[in-house]
């Protein structure tokens, strides 16, 4: 006797789901990918892009000066105030601020001349920037490498102001700080890097504030009537 196979329904076929490609199973990952590392990627762009003296500061190098559009082509720095309890701790690093500030302009070219203030003042316009440390907690090399993150973060905050050095006038005046992540310290030990970034920020924002223009289309000028008239008769 000739044996039957059983006959084959198309629905049984039906019933067997198809395998997800690898492709597929990856769309939703990707998805979520492009979603959080898109505005991080645009954010990134932007602030490399910016001529902020905070996204400058990050380039080793400092952005290119044009000595004709200079109003002033000579800045002198008084040394720094630091208040009594920190000069002995303070000092160094306020130095090493001032000392990069001077570093960084130095290396445009662009100016005649950048340096601690001296008698005698020169006869041609001039700058006369005078800092303050506000604030500032350092991390040392030794209690970071045996805490960690554990010991906190590290920060700096000075106060500048800027002077017509003839007139006397003050010109300028702006708070600039910085302050590390306590993690990422842990790892680097970047809190010796402080000074020598807020010096960075402290000479870009000066080559601005010595154009012809303030550079306010990079940066929007301070309410200096805010400082009193005591340090206006400075």
């Amino acid at each position: 006797m000739k044996k039957c196979l059983p006959p084959i329904h198309i629905a049984d076929r039906r019933q067997i789901p198809a395998a997800p490609s690898p492709i597929r199973k990856a769309l939703p990952y990707l998805l979520i990918v492009s979603l959080i590392y898109a505005p991080v990627a645009a954010k990134d762009k932007s602030k490399k892009d910016s001529q902020d003296p905070y996204a400058t500061a990050e380039r080793e190098t400092a952005p290119p000066v044009n000595a004709a559009d200079l109003a002033y082509r000579t800045i002198l720095f008084e040394d720094f105030t630091v208040p009594a309890e920190w000069e002995q701790k303070a000092r160094s690093l306020v130095t090493a601020t001032q000392d990069q500030a001077i570093s960084r302009l130095s290396s445009t070219q662009a100016f005649n001349k950048i340096a601690k203030k001296q008698d005698p003042v020169p006869g041609d316009p001039y700058l006369d920037v005078k800092c303050t440390l506000l604030n500032y907690r350092m991390v040392s090399k030794k209690a970071r490498f045996f805490a960690g993150a554990a010991m906190g973060t590290s920060y700096i905050t000075y106060k500048v102001q800027v002077y017509d050095g003839k007139s006397g006038a003050l010109m300028f005046q702006r708070e600039i700080s910085t302050e590390n992540n306590a993690v990422a310290a842990a790892w680097s030990f970047n809190d010796k890097n402080l000074p020598t970034f807020l010096g960075n920020v402290l000479g870009d924002y000066l080559a601005l504030r010595a154009r012809q223009d303030k550079g306010v289309n990079v940066l929007p000028l301070e309410n200096v009537a805010q400082a009193g008239t005591n340090d206006q008769a400075k």
